[in-house]
């Protein structure tokens, strides 16, 4: 007997599917028959769930979006760790090191470049970038930074940088302590 998926699982399996393929493709958006192909479904499952290519990629943005945001808020969890370290540990959680989170970057960085032509993907990006904005500032309130939003909007730029270098050139050409050396002082 097939096992039948809820709408849900399938609609989280297209969206997983979208992100393996934007990795794998380095941004280019993939067609409906690649996707469906990638996501073990037919093409008439993909229009059963999504109306629109354009809600399937909202959807698969705002999936990726969703798990990298839990991610990084169990970072910045209250507990003994200084400013410092859960910065640190949420600029490890936002570079592509292993492959979800590369898969995630792909993402992000396929929906950045789409979003400057579609105002849709365009709200979305500027409510992401609002909730790490949040994360960073609260870090370096708690560490008593002067201007500890503008300290947050430069790694939040400095991370975007590494998230390129670290897809492109490899782990080793991010210097994360070098950069967090420049914003805050070591605890």
């Amino acid at each position: 007997m097939r096992e039948r998926w809820m709408p849900d699982a399938r609609r989280t399996a297209v969206a997983d599917a979208v992100g393996r393929l934007l990795m794998r493709g380095h941004g280019t958006f993939p067609g409906m028959r690649e996707i469906a192909a990638e996501a073990g479904v037919t093409t008439g499952t993909l229009q059963h769930h999504f109306s629109t290519k354009e809600e399937m990629l909202l959807f698969a943005l705002e999936h990726h979006c969703r798990r990298c945001a839990d991610r990084l808020r169990a970072q910045s969890g209250e507990d003994a760790r200084s400013p410092r370290q859960v910065l640190s540990a949420i600029v490890r959680a936002l570079l592509p090191l292993d492959e979800e989170r590369a898969a995630e970057t792909s993402v992000a960085k396929a929906f950045m470049s789409h979003a400057t032509t579609h105002p849709g993907f365009a709200e979305h990006y500027r409510a992401q970038r609002e909730i790490l904005l949040d994360l960073l500032r609260e870090q370096f309130e708690r560490a008593d930074v002067p201007r500890p939003a503008v300290a947050a909007t430069i790694l939040s730029q400095a991370i975007d940088g590494m998230r390129t270098d670290c897809l492109l050139l490899g782990p080793d050409a991010v210097q994360i302590d070098a950069v967090l050396d420049q914003l805050l002082p070591r605890a």
